[in-house]
């Protein structure tokens, strides 16, 4: 079946499709939809196919609790072993292979990033859960997250320093998505504080919540003197609740109407009172003005234009531009440009390493 006849088929099925799709299973499905293989028999029942699901659910970003976002060892061991069959036979062939499989990390990369997004937005926006339910989801979502930290970073390191050198078209195609890799690893980090955030004030409602309950009950049982105790002696953490007076004295709250009376009285008999307003010394405090730290890459480019650097890197954690910053943070913002450099037509990749552990490009 070609792409066409499948999204014909599909087209003409839309409302059986989409029946099925909304009731999850149904008895009786037409012979040709079952050939496409979109439809799979279950003991006595036809599913719509995985596969077919997963695809919808990611364009119309409905993720389910139950999503596993695996690693990616079976594409790192496929780029490892074509690699080097590449090495030993200069084959061709083995160059596409691999192009394929960085294109396919990519993608992966770029669906789990979305498919996070969408999960942190449905746990903070889920009525439907329990708390305690609830708590177990966000668990359970931050075990999965944190399984990816490892496996982001090998395949990025396997990127930077595995594949660096190996073929110019590979080399141009891992400087087109080497920033968007780079956003993709360090996202994780943000969501795994995300989700500890949302965790810990989900805890703190549920606590809350128990409280609550308790309140609730003692007032369904009429628990009179319990819920009395209950209220005086925490009288600090709950609204509307006096402490017990040691004199025996009633304590109420003052109605809307008698405060409007006292209100009334009090005008009339401050009125002739006369105030004198102080003077405010307004004291005018000079305005700072913030200097915007930007890296003028322009600049730089112009300047290894003209003096063809042998190690751009170096080259740019010496560079003048980059003399406000930290050591620690020296090496990051320079990562950050050299980044956008290499993605120049101009830059030649070495062989080598520098001592920070980064591919030696230089200007041709």
């Amino acid at each position: 079946m070609k792409h066409s006849e499948l999204l014909k088929l599909i087209h003409d099925n839309r409302e059986f499709i989409d029946r099925v799709y909304k009731q999850n299973y149904i008895q009786n499905v037409p012979q040709e939809l079952i050939d496409s293989t979109l439809f799979v028999k279950i003991h006595d029942r036809y599913k719509l196919n995985k596969n077919y699901l997963n695809f919808v659910d990611s364009v119309l970003q409905r993720i389910d609790y139950s999503i596993i976002f695996g690693d990616y060892e079976k594409e790192y061991k496929e780029l490892v072993k074509n690699k080097k069959r590449y090495l030993d036979s200069g084959d061709e062939f083995y160059i596409n292979r691999m192009i394929n499989l960085v294109e396919n990390l990519y993608i992966k990369f770029y669906n789990r990033d979305r498919e996070i997004q969408i999960l942190l937005l449905r746990l903070e926006n889920d009525t439907s859960l329990e708390i305690d339910r609830l708590l177990e989801q966000a668990s359970d979502t931050l075990e999965k997250i944190d399984e990816l930290i490892h496996a982001n970073e090998k395949i990025g390191e396997f990127f930077r320093k595995g594949l660096r050198g190996v073929h110019a078209e590979i080399d141009t195609l891992l400087q087109s998505i080497s920033v968007s890799m780079l956003n993709f690893i360090e996202n994780i980090d943000t969501y795994i504080s995300e989700l500890n955030q949302f965790i810990i004030q989900t805890k703190k409602r549920r606590i809350l919540n128990k409280k609550i309950i308790k309140l609730s009950n003692m007032i369904l049982d009429e628990q009179v003197n319990d819920l009395d105790e209950h209220l005086t002696l925490n009288y600090k953490s709950l609204y509307f609740t006096l402490p017990r007076s040691q004199k025996n004295k009633i304590q109420i709250f003052a109605q809307d109407e008698d405060i409007s009376k006292i209100k009334k009285e009090l005008i009339k008999y401050l009125s002739h009172v006369e105030i004198k307003k102080p003077i405010k010394k307004s004291i005018i405090k000079e305005q700072k003005h913030e200097k915007l730290e930007i890296v003028n890459i322009d600049k730089i480019i112009k300047e290894l234009e003209n003096q063809k650097s042998e190690d751009i890197f170096l080259y740019l954690l010496s560079h003048n531009e980059f003399s406000r910053y930290e050591k620690g943070e020296l090496i990051s913002e320079a990562f950050k440009v050299y980044l956008q450099i290499i993605t120049d037509i101009r830059i030649v990749f070495g062989n080598s390493f520098n001592e920070y552990d980064i591919k030696v490009a230089k200007w041709q």
